[in-house]
């Protein structure tokens, strides 16, 4: 019989999953409403919904600045020509 190989344990799927159940327990113990100001806007919501608008506002951010870094350095890249290396 061969041996066994070992499997890589995937730790950032884990670590995704742990925070995204996290994240449900706090969103479904907290489903009193809140009362939130933005800006000039004024308006009661329950706090499930709120934390999950702030949770995906965080997330588009954190997708949002690694992709427009790399597009600017790219551009820049593109702008200095082959004569940079």
């Amino acid at each position: 019989m061969p041996p066994q190989e070992k499997k890589a344990i995937n730790w950032r799927a884990w670590t995704i999953g742990v925070l995204i159940a996290l994240v449900l327990v706090v969103c479904l113990q907290n489903s009193q409403q809140v009362k939130v100001e933005v800006l000039f806007a004024s308006f009661d919501a329950p706090l499930i919904v709120v934390l999950l608008v702030a949770i995906g506002i965080g997330a588009l951010i954190g997708w949002a600045a690694p992709v427009l870094i790399r597009h600017r350095r790219g551009e820049r890249a593109q702008a200095k020509g082959p004569s940079a290396n």
